[in-house]
């Protein structure tokens, strides 16, 4: 086994491949007794992700959507779309795609009948990391940390670029994370074999990284230990 610093474009290009394909519908368009979810959990979180949509356009109206609103329906599909088997990057990426883009009425559907707010309680049950209180903490500081935080990062931003997301400060320091956690990452010694299977070890990194809770907790934590003024 050999190790070798990474090529600059490795890590990025392989977490950028996420985001690039699951173009989610993150705007704006889209008090009753609580709902049953379906088992399938591509479809639960296509609901919880829709409600969540309308509950804010319920409140903004078709404005753009605050952060933390976006971040949280986002949740709902990087959760989901992670599950099971991580091995074809595709699938996964298909996944995710799929669980934003499955109804485009959705969110208008869910206004319009006025039930967003009956899936809360069983959408926080089924995908507990969703909630406030989830964030405990980041791993160690090891490789691995810092990549699933890397990933993490690519995804989440250029997701949110492609997205009708009402400006936050935020962003900038994420962005400022994720370009100080990228130049770690491609200096850092890694085995030759990992190589062939970039696009993988990305989908792992990511399925961990969205399962410590939800994302703006977890990238706040990530600005806290790596980033450098």
């Amino acid at each position: 086994m050999h190790g070798k610093p990474h090529r600059t474009t490795t890590w990025y290009s392989a977490a950028l491949g996420i985001a690039a394909c699951a173009g989610l519908a993150l705007s704006g368009c889209g008090g009753a007794p609580a709902v049953q979810l379906p088992a399938d959990r591509t479809e639960s979180a296509s609901l919880c992700y829709g409600a969540t949509m309308a509950l804010a356009q319920e409140k903004i109206g078709k404005g753009s959507v605050p952060l933390d609103t976006a971040s949280q329906a986002l949740h709902f599909a990087l959760l989901a779309g992670t599950d099971g088997d991580l091995d074809d990057p595709a699938k996964v990426v298909a996944r995710i795609e799929r669980i934003g883009t499955r109804d485009k009425g959705l969110q208008d559907r869910f206004v319009a009948d006025k039930n967003a707010a009956s899936y809360t309680g069983p959408c926080a049950t089924a995908f507990p990391e969703t909630q406030a209180n989830a964030f405990k903490g980041l791993p160690p500081d090891t490789r691995d940390t810092r990549i699933q935080c890397y990933v993490l990062s690519t995804v989440v931003l250029q997701i949110f670029a492609q997205s009708d997301i009402a400006p936050d400060p935020r962003t900038a320091t994420w962005v400022k994370l994720n370009g100080q956690l990228e130049q770690l990452s491609n200096s850092e010694v890694y085995p030759a074999e990992d190589d062939d299977h970039i696009g993988e070890i990305a989908m792992r990194a990511l399925a961990k990284a969205v399962r410590w809770g939800p994302p703006v907790d977890a990238m706040a934590a990530c600005g806290d230990r790596y980033l450098k003024d």
